[in-house]
């Protein structure tokens, strides 16, 4: 299996808010694990997770760097750029520009997502939308 193929279509599938594919890509045992939940989560609350983000976000993925093992895992370094349309963590729309770099690593299986692990920084989104102190 192509993995940077499969990353491509992961983060395109988000991006085209295509629930059914994003779905097909996630493997029954998936677990997501990632800086703002306390503990993985499984497929189902990761695409109502990614349901929530679009509520709340219109924007795009950019993948700058990825890598992959050439078995099962595969890692980008990308980008997320957009604007704050919705309600986030309790804060309105602000119509403002969001920009923040993240880290995404996978392991595939048969073409399924079973394990994700997501870094990015949480306090640089709400310092953008002007809901925390550019010095905390």
């Amino acid at each position: 299996m192509d993995l940077k193929k499969h990353i491509t279509d992961w983060f395109a599938a988000m991006d085209a808010h295509d629930y059914a594919k994003i779905a097909t890509l996630l493997d029954p045992k998936h677990k997501f694990t990632n800086t703002m939940t306390p503990e993985p989560i499984g497929a189902e609350e990761h695409v109502g997770m990614i349901k929530m983000m679009h509520a709340a976000w219109t924007g795009k993925h950019i993948l700058d760097v990825v890598v992959n093992d050439g078995h099962e895992w595969v890692c980008v370094r990308g980008r997320w750029s957009g604007k704050h349309t919705g309600e986030f963590n309790g804060v309105p729309a602000t119509g403002k520009n969001v920009e923040f770099s993240w880290i995404d690593m996978q392991r595939v299986v048969n073409g399924k997502i079973v394990d994700e692990y997501m870094e990015l920084n949480p306090m640089s989104i709400m310092q953008q939308i002007g809901a925390a102190p550019v010095n905390a």
